[in-house]
């Protein structure tokens, strides 16, 4: 069945791309049409051999990343076509992946504009200028039904950093003995974490600016006064560069750093992309299919609205079926809820909830702000100042997509504060503390600081799976994998696995958009999940 409506273009019969329609970014101004030398690659993602099964809970046996390739990567046939229907177009072969069915192309605007049937435009847009087009995309009838997505043309920027606004102060609290923020392995030791050093895991890291420092890393872990500084690897996609001082080196060192506090002796593997929807397809597969790291457990701390105009549904169709491809192999991939409330950065009025911690493929992980006074915890959803960032604030995301059904195995009566919404899937699965007012000791550009936001809880509950992976393993089990649905599973108490592996956060809210948002309650809400972890018990509690 194709996936296009036809059309004629220049004598030559083209279809339109499911999922490829764009509009320029509210408030974008065009500068003109884009230089037609400028060289322009482009990621062909192609349709796979077999579909991907369904994934009602998580599998009983993972599969290997050779097994998910030779069934449901891109036939050679498949990739000859596309090559040979682009190359009369002056388009060449950059690169080409079977397994994660795509094919890299590379040529000037103007082959490009021909083979796509665009206008390429650049704009000048408050978030960046970026290169971009309006309206959809079409490729040649004789490949309609094998690709299923382009992406690299446009290039605005589809991701929102989630680290709140570092502290100040941590120099001269370093030494305190009575301090309101932690080091990584205070907090294992607060949320019960197994005992352990992530010995033999292997964890990784999507970033989308920034760069990794070594010297940052070591002074972090003197001053944590760490036995070891873990193995890191950085590793470059869409030849993206892993050294920038841009201003997201804070939120890279903070996810390294988070799971260097807690897991000292695992292998750091930290993906680094271009901030575009090619750079999310590419870095996700690369990241998935990476045989020589191999992470078990990936930690994603970037993201922006499922429904914010920046993304194309074609973008998230792509990247939910990567991710429903790491369930299928075994991959726990930790995603932030976001940073402010149910506004989400959008400020329409309606609540709205992140991606890709929207997706159903994720742990999506919410915030808390966390306080210990005299060995007594005191814990509530976070929320500070209005809970927008804009305002010095922030609050951790949560609450019902729009984009994706509440799948059958997420069995809570969440109510969508939006009129006439769907029953979507709920945000977030856990949480665990994220305010910066409450947060992480951290070294960045060889200043210590103090950070926060979901983005420090998330690479925290990547750490806490290296960690039950690890001790799985050593009792002779598999890695956790797909955790998710297990969550909502019943045990034979009659609880959920969740409330089991979880302290239940009852206070506080998310409210930041003028149409509400959502509170936290006794059991399961959409603002801090199950609650917060209490490690050993999850691992007792996991099948």
């Amino acid at each position: 069945m194709s996936n296009a409506s036809r059309a004629v273009v220049n004598g030559k019969s083209h279809v339109t791309v499911k999922g490829s329609a764009r509009a320029a970014l509210p408030g974008a101004r065009s500068l003109g049409r884009a230089n037609p030398e400028e060289w322009i690659e482009v990621t062909v993602k192609l349709r796979r051999k077999e579909p991907l099964p369904d994934v009602p809970g998580r599998p009983e046996k993972a599969m290997t990343r050779e097994e998910m390739a030779q069934k449901y990567g891109a036939s050679t046939a498949d990739i000859a076509n596309v090559t040979s229907a682009f190359g009369q177009y002056g388009l060449k072969v950059v690169d080409v992946n079977a397994a994660t069915q795509s094919v890299r192309l590379g040529g000037p605007t103007s082959a490009m504009e021909k083979a796509f049937n665009v206008k390429l435009f650049h704009y000048a847009h408050e978030s960046g200028n970026y290169r971009g087009r309006t309206g959809v995309l079409q490729v040649p009838t004789e490949v309609q039904d094998i690709v299923k997505g382009v992406f690299g043309l446009d290039d605005r920027r589809v991701v929102k950093q989630r680290r709140s606004k570092p502290g100040s102060g941590a120099p001269a609290l370093a030494t305190a003995v009575h301090r309101p923020w932690f080091f990584p392995a205070e907090l294992a030791q607060i949320y019960d974490f197994p005992p352990g050093d992530g010995t033999g895991q292997s964890i990784g890291l999507i970033e989308f600016g920034g760069g990794f420092f070594p010297a940052d890393l070591a002074e972090f872990c003197k001053t944590a006064k760490l036995p070891a500084v873990p193995k890191v690897t950085p590793v470059s996609v869409d030849h993206a560069k892993t050294n920038r001082r841009d201003g997201d080196e804070g939120e890279v060192m903070l996810d390294v750093e988070v799971v260097a506090g807690v897991c000292p002796n695992a292998s750091i593997a930290v993906y680094f992309s271009q901030f575009t929807e090619q750079g999310w397809v590419d870095v996700l597969d690369a990241a998935i299919h990476d045989t020589t790291n191999a992470p078990t457990v990936l930690s994603i701390s970037w993201g922006m609205a499922e429904d914010d105009t920046a993304w194309s549904s074609g973008a998230i169709d792509t990247i939910n079926d990567s991710l429903k491809e790491a369930a299928l192999l075994g991959i726990t991939v930790c995603a932030s809820a976001g940073d402010d409330g149910s506004d989400d950065q959008v400020g329409d009025g309606n609540a709205h909830v992140d991606f890709p911690a929207a997706s159903p493929f994720v742990l999506a992980v919410g915030g808390t702000i966390l306080r210990v006074t005299g060995g007594v915890i005191v814990e509530s959803a976070w929320k500070d100042g209005d809970g927008l960032r804009k305002d010095g604030g922030g609050s951790t995301g949560g609450g019902v997509s729009t984009q994706f059904p509440r799948p059958a195995w997420q069995n809570v009566s969440i109510p969508s504060v939006n009129p006439h919404a769907i029953d979507g899937r709920c945000v977030p699965d856990v949480a665990a503390d994220a305010s910066a007012n409450t947060g992480y000791f951290t070294v960045v550009d060889g200043s210590p600081e103090i950070s926060g936001g979901t983005s420090a809880s998330t690479p925290l509950w990547a750490a806490l799976i290296g960690r039950i992976n690890a001790a799985r393993i050593a009792a002779g089990k598999t890695a956790v994998g797909y955790v998710t649905p297990l969550l909502y599973q019943a045990t034979s108490g009659g609880g959920t696995i969740g409330a089991a592996g979880c302290r239940d956060i009852t206070t506080g809210n998310n409210i930041t958009a003028h149409g509400g948002g959502y509170s936290a309650q006794v059991g399961y809400d959409a603002v801090t999940g199950w609650g917060v972890p209490i490690g050993t018990k999850l691992l007792a509690a996991l099948p």
